[in-house]
C-alpha cells in the first residue's frame, strides 16, 4: 500500500501536463541513496529497464546529472508526480515496497502518471466513501479537474497498476472505493505490473510516436511501436503489425458453448519466471464472440485451484480466471477477474457481443476452470 500522507501531487500544475515531462532525449538519470539494499537496487533496475523497452524513455544510473531521481528509505511508498523538483527528486522506496509492481508505480508517478482512480472520469466507474478514510488521508481521492487531467483517449482501467484497491486506506475496515460494477473488486489495486493501458498512457503522454515520418493504423486499441516505426503494440488478444488479427475465437451462435483449461505449459512453472507475471496466462487467451447486436452470458461451471482457501485472498493475485467486457467491446483493459470456489454458478451477461477470456497461475498452482458461454 502507498503511504497516503506522502504522495506528492505538484499544486502548481496538473499531473500529466507535457510542461512536466522529464526530456526523452536523453536518459532519465537515478541514483540510490546507501540505505537502499542490493535487491531492492536490483528491482528497480529492473522496473526502468521495463518501462524503457516498452516507450521511448531511457534510464541511466548517473549521480552527475544535474536532475535525477533519488531513490531512498523515506518512510513508505511515494513520488513526486511529474518531474517537479529540480536537482534531486526522491522517491521512497522502503522496506515492503521492493516490488516490481510498486516500484513500477512510484517510477510512473515521478514519470507524470496520477492515480487511475482520481481521473476525472472516475464517477462512472467507482463510487468513493470518504468516510471510511480519516480526514487527513482523503486528499488521496481527490478527483482532478479538466483542466489537471488529461486521459489522452485512454480508457478508463481497474487494472491498472496506478489504481487503488477497495480497501485502501481504510481506517474502519470497510469499503473505499465501490466499482459500479461490482464484479471489478478483485481488479482493482493489483500491483503486480504495468497493464498495456499504463505503458499506453506512457508512450501517448511522452508522445513516442513523434519521432515516426508515418505512423501505423493500429487497431483494436493497439498503438504505435515506440521501438518500430511500422509496427503497433497490441494487447494480449490481438496480433499483427497492426493489431488486426484476433488471436483464438471461440464464435458461439445460439447453443452454449463450454471451455474447459486446466494447468499450464511446465515451462511457465521453472522457478526463473516466478516474478515475470506477464509470462501468466498467455497459452489461455481466447475470444468470445457472439452475433452483432447480442450479448454472451458467461456462467463459472467450475473453479478450482491446489492448495485451498490460498486463491480466495483479494485480488486473486495467486490464480484466476479474468474476462475482459466492456459496452465498447474494448479488450485492453483488465477484466473482472474470480478465483475462488465460492464463485462457482455465478453468472453475467456481457456488455457487448465480444469478450476476452484469460486464465493465469502462479508457478506451481494448478487451476481448474469450466466456463460455459450461450447467446443472450
Amino acid at each position: 500500500q502507498e503511504t497516503p500522507d506522502l504522495n506528492k501531487r505538484n499544486k502548481r500544475a496538473a499531473p500529466m501536463v507535457t510542461s512536466h515531462r522529464w526530456p526523452k532525449t536523453q536518459p532519465i538519470a537515478f541514483i540510490f541513496n546507501s540505505d537502499i539494499d542490493e535487491a531492492t537496487r536490483k528491482t528497480i533496475r529492473l522496473a526502468t529497464s521495463k518501462i524503457a523497452e516498452k516507450s521511448c524513455l531511457s534510464f541511466q544510473e548517473d549521480a552527475t546529472a544535474g536532475s535525477q531521481l533519488q531513490f531512498h528509505r523515506g518512510g513508505g511508498c511515494w513520488s513526486y508526480i511529474g518531474n517537479a523538483v529540480s536537482g534531486k527528486q526522491l522517491i521512497s522506496i522502503d522496506s515492503g515496497c521492493g516490488t516490481i509492481g510498486i516500484v513500477s508505480h512510484e517510477v510512473s508517478h515521478a514519470l507524470g502518471l496520477d492515480h487511475t482512480q482520481n481521473r476525472k472520469d472516475r464517477d462512472a466507474y467507482v463510487t468513493v466513501s470518504l468516510g471510511n478514510v480519516e480526514v487527513k488521508k482523503q486528499h488521496n481521492f481527490e478527483k482532478l479537474t479538466e483542466e489537471q487531467n488529461d486521459n489522452f483517449g485512454v480508457p478508463y482501467d481497474f487494472g491498472s497498476d496506478m489504481h487503488y484497491g477497495a480497501y485502501d486506506f481504510s481506517t474502519n475496515g470497510q469499503v473505499v472505493l465501490v466499482a459500479k460494477d461490482a464484479d471489478y473488486v478483485n481488479t482493482m489495486g493489483q500491483r503486480n505490473y504495468l497493464t498495456f493501458n499504463d505503458y499506453r498512457m506512457l508512450n501517448v503522454l511522452y508522445n513516442c510516436s513523434e519521432s515516426c515520418p508515418t505512423q501505423p493504423a493500429c487497431q483494436n486499441g493497439g498503438y504505435p511501436n515506440p521501438k518500430d516505426c511500422n509496427a503497433c503494440v497490441c494487447s494480449d488478444f490481438y496480433k499483427g503489425a497492426n493489431c488486426e488479427t484476433p488471436r483464438t475465437t471461440l464464435p458461439i451462435e445460439e447453443t452454449g458453448k463450454t471451455i474447459y483449461h486446466q494447468d499450464y505449459d511446465a515451462a511457465l512453472y521453472t522457478s526463473g519466471n516466478n516474478n515475470n507475471w506477464e509470462m501468466f496466462g498467455r497459452d489461455a487467451v481466447k475470444i468470445v464472440r457472439a452475433p452483432e447486436g447480442k450479448k454472451i452470458r458467461v456462467t463459472i461451471d467450475k473453479i478450482y485451484a491446489a492448495y485451498g482457501q490460498l486463491s480466495c485472498f483479494v485480488g486473486c493475485p495467486y490464480v484466476g480466471v479474468e474476462f475482459a467486457d466492456t459496452a465498447a467491446g474494448d479488450l485492453t483493459t483488465m477484466g473482472k477477474i474470480f478465483c475462488c470456489k465460492k464463485d462457482q454458478g455465478y453468472s453475467f451477461v456481457s456488455q457487448s457481443n465480444v469478450i476476452g477470456y484469460k486464465a493465469y497461475a502462479s508457478p506451481g498452482m494448478p487451476l481448474d476452470i469450466e466456463v460455459t458461454y450461450s447467446v443472450v
